[in-house]
C-alpha cells in the first residue's frame, strides 16, 4: 500500500511531512519579491542560477496559496493538476482541521475534494474534527502533539479504515498539527497515512 504514485514513491516518507515548497512569511516575501524585481531590471544581485530559481519558486508557491487561503477559485485547480498526479489510486483523502471548531469548511478541504474525486479515491475531509478551539499558531498559540490529540476528534473511520491516508494542509509551522492528525487516523485504522503540506514555512 502506498498513497503516491509509483512516479513519485521517492516521496513518500511516512515519517516526515512532504512539502510542495517553501511558504514565505510576509517579511521573507517583500524581500524576495523586491530581490526578484531588481534582477529582472538588471540589477547584480549575486545569487546564483539555483538561488534565483528557488526564490522564484518559492514566491508563485506563496502568491498561490495566499490566493487559496482568499478563497480564491483557480489555485484549486492549479493545486489539483499539479498534485492529483502524485496520488496512488483507492487512497482515502483527509484534511487537518482548522484551529476553530466553526470553521468546518476551510478553502484546503475543498481543495481536498477535488483530490478525491478520481481514481477510486475515498473522501476522508470530514474524518477529523476540531471539537475545541485552540489559538492560532500564526498569532503565538502553542502547537505542541498532545494539544491537537486532545481538541481533535475522529468521526466515520469506515471511510478509511484498512486504507492508505493523504491528510493535507495549506501551511505547516510546527508541524504538530499534522503528527496529531497521522496519530488519530492510525489510532483509528488507517493502514498508513502519508502528510502532505502545499508549503512549509520558510526559516531561513
Amino acid at each position: 500500500m502506498a498513497v503516491f504514485s509509483k512516479a513519485f514513491a521517492e516521496r513518500e516518507n511516512l515519517e516526515k511531512i512532504v512539502a510542495l515548497g517553501d511558504y514565505l512569511a510576509i517579511k521573507q516575501n517583500l524581500e524576495t519579491q523586491g530581490m526578484l524585481r531588481f534582477v529582472h531590471e538588471g540589477g547584480e544581485s549575486g545569487y546564483s542560477a539555483r538561488q534565483l530559481k528557488d526564490a522564484e519558486a518559492s514566491a508563485k508557491l506563496t502568491r498561490w496559496i495566499d490566493a487559496l487561503s482568499n478563497e480564491r477559485k483557480w489555485p484549486i485547480k492549479r493545486f489539483t493538476e499539479q498534485i492529483t498526479p502524485m496520488l496512488a489510486e483507492g487512497i482515502a483523502v483527509a484534511v487537518a482541521p482548522s484551529h476553530n471548531p466553526f470553521s468546518t469548511d476551510p478553502p484546503i478541504r475543498a481543495l481536498a475534494q477535488k483530490l478525491a474525486e478520481s481514481g477510486e479515491r475515498v473522501d476522508a475531509t470530514g474524518c477529523l474534527v476540531r471539537h475545541t478551539k485552540i489559538r492560532r499558531i500564526g498569532y503565538g498559540g502553542p502547537s505542541y502533539l498532545h494539544l491537537h490529540q486532545e481538541t481533535i476528534r475522529v468521526e466515520n473511520e469506515a471511510l478509511f479504515f484498512g486504507k492508505p491516508v493523504l491528510v493535507l494542509d495549506d501551511i505547516a509551522r510546527s508541524g504538530a498539527t499534522l503528527r496529531a492528525c497521522r496519530r488519530l487516523l492510525l489510532d483509528h485504522g488507517a493502514a498508513e497515512v502519508q502528510m502532505l503540506v502545499l508549503g512549509r514555512v520558510w526559516r531561513g
